[in-house]
């Protein structure tokens, strides 16, 4: 009995050290939140070299913009600086945003990565663009580093549906859906060799 309680008492405590690897501290949200505020002033401000200091320049690096100002996604560090180099020659006027950052979610993967997501509003010339945010953070020598930068539009407007709109609405797709997998199914009986 006294081994099943050792065990018993040896896993709880492996368990509570997973669970507490998984949170971030303050002093770490912090710093990541630093770090995302600086990347979008550096790329507002259309300077590179600070901007590109953000990030983990490697070829898994992934940024990502959709949103009324911009549409863009590259994959590897070569390609996102190339990309934003030739932006910043296109668009070389500094911009002035203002940020609102909120609900944020971190999850830490492990020591050294974490993942978080944020609401979003960028405020220019009054104007304002609502943007879903997500990041995976890196942390190397001591600084974290952007290793995935995305962010999309969202709209704001409330839409109003009708239960019965809603109704309808699935059942002209679940039709849509059945009629083609009825038209896929024929053709595919079409296709197939007879047995001899």
């Amino acid at each position: 009995m006294n081994l099943r309680f050792l065990l018993l008492v040896a896993c709880l405590l492996c368990l509570n050290d997973t669970f507490a690897q998984n949170i971030t501290s303050p002093e770490e949200q912090g710093q990541i939140k630093q770090v995302i505020a600086d990347e979008a002033n550096y790329f507002n401000a259309r300077n590179f070299e600070k901007w590109s200091l953000c990030f983990r320049q490697t070829a898994q690096t992934y940024w990502a913009v959709v949103d009324k100002e911009l549409t863009a996604q590259q994959e590897n560090w070569d390609n996102i600086s190339k990309f934003v180099i030739i932006y910043f020659g296109q668009n070389p006027k500094v911009t002035k945003a203002s940020y609102t950052r909120e609900n944020f979610n971190f999850r830490k993967v492990n020591p050294t990565y974490v993942w978080l997501s944020f609401d979003q509003t960028k405020t220019i010339d009054g104007k304002k663009i609502a943007t879903k945010e997500l990041r995976i953070m890196e942390l190397i020598k001591g600084e974290w580093k952007i290793v995935n930068r995305t962010g999309f539009s969202v709209n704001t407007e409330k839409k109003e549906i009708s239960i019965e709109k809603k109704d309808e609405k699935a059942k002209a797709d679940k039709n849509w859906k059945t009629e083609v997998l009825d038209k896929a199914e024929k053709k595919l009986k079409e296709t197939k060799p007879t047995k001899q």
